[in-house]
């Protein structure tokens, strides 16, 4: 989770400090991918959510992420 979060702020300061878009939107799509892949069992229990619930919050959230990693590439 860690590394994951420590791209997506570097990739933030390259948009910051170069105003590229698509710096930002590697940002944005790694902290979806982070997010929707540490998405653990224990998130489950807590939320008293259901199985099936959660398999699509997390598909949507990594399907989001690698989106926005692939619009900085050909976007």
């Amino acid at each position: 989770m860690g590394l994951g979060l420590l791209i997506a702020y570097q990739g933030f300061r390259g948009y910051r400090r170069n105003q590229s878009e698509p710096m930002l939107f590697v940002a944005i799509g790694f902290v979806f991918l982070t997010i929707g892949g540490t998405m653990g069992c224990s998130l489950i229990q807590s939320l008293h959510i259901s199985a099936a619930t959660f398999g699509v919050a997390q598909t949507v959230l990594v399907a989001a992420g690698m989106g926005c990693v692939l619009y900085s590439l050909y976007g």
